[in-house]
């Protein structure tokens, strides 16, 4: 289903002329349009701005989608992987009242 939308949203970024290059100055775009987005997210959600947060969750995903296909990365493959892999870890309270992860080598990297 990822697939399906992180394609038809880069037709779409083609469409409009939105950026849509591969390069280091292209994914930066991207970045910084995610880093706005997030901006707006806790600016909507500081004022209780149900709307606009959910716009900005929505914005952010809508970017992060695009950037899976920008990168030739299979979104439902990568999320299935990594949720498998956050399923498995093990987590424990902390004294401050914080979740922390027991077994650091679970971690998602590659």
């Amino acid at each position: 289903m990822l697939t399906e939308l992180q394609r038809r949203i880069y037709v779409n970024k083609l469409a409009k002329g939105f950026n849509t290059d591969s390069d280091e100055a292209g994914i930066n775009r991207e970045i910084c349009f995610l880093s706005e987005e997030l901006g707006e997210l806790a600016r909507s959600h500081r004022r209780g701005d149900r709307t606009g947060v959910i716009d900005a969750v929505t914005d952010l995903v809508v970017y992060c989608l695009g950037l899976y296909e920008i990168l030739g990365i299979d979104g439902d493959a990568e999320v299935d992987r990594v949720l498998r892999e956050i399923e498995a870890r093990q987590y424990s309270s902390t004294s401050h009242g914080s979740i922390s992860l027991s077994e650091p080598s679970l971690t998602h990297r590659r």
